[in-house]
């Protein structure tokens, strides 16, 4: 025997240690872990979408992307800072994340516009933001299939419903998308 004993093995039976798993620390580690995939997903589509705001030409299209840009940006964040509230994320993990996810918006806007200056037009920068948009598609489909809808399935709520939910906003959406082409 190592001399170590264990007040809960120090019988005959036990062996020396412990093979407790501190649950609060593991619970920590996941939570935070799963929070830094959310926030990096949901950055990558924000820096992508501030893109879009800052490559706008006219008018009208900037305040569109504006508002719908911020019309789903404080549904998240609320969202986000009720959910790690209840979780085992740490406050200070939470709030580091939380501020990155609010200032990578404007940093994709300048971004946007650094890449539509009248110098940078031609087809190999309509190519890069081409390439730029597909990857912001992406992160919000992995965001809203294996995050948001996901969980969204394992509520006592009828299926129907989730489904008619889902719908009428994509369909929103899709109306404020044919207002601001007219």
């Amino acid at each position: 025997k190592s001399g170590v004993l264990d007040s809960e093995h120090d019988d005959k039976k036990g062996h020396g240690h412990s093979h407790d798993i501190d649950l609060a620390s593991s619970d920590s580690i996941q939570a935070t872990a799963r929070g830094f995939l959310v926030i990096l997903a949901l950055c990558i589509h924000d820096f992508f979408e501030g893109i879009a705001v800052g490559v706008a030409r006219q008018e009208s299209a900037v305040w569109f992307l504006l508002l719908a840009f911020a019309s789903h940006k404080w549904v998240i964040a609320v969202c986000l800072g009720l959910k790690w509230s209840r979780s085992a994320l740490k406050p200070l993990v939470a709030i580091l994340y939380m501020t990155t996810f609010c200032l990578v918006s404007p940093v994709g806007i300048l971004t946007g516009m650094l890449l539509s200056s009248p110098e940078q037009e031609g087809d190999m920068m309509n190519t890069v933001l081409i390439v730029l948009q597909g990857i912001a598609t992406g992160s919000l489909l992995y965001v809203v299939f294996f995050e948001i809808l996901e969980k969204e399935r394992q509520k006592q709520v009828s299926g129907i419903v989730q489904a008619l939910a889902f719908s009428a906003g994509y369909v929103f959406m899709v109306v404020l998308g044919l207002a601001e082409v007219r």
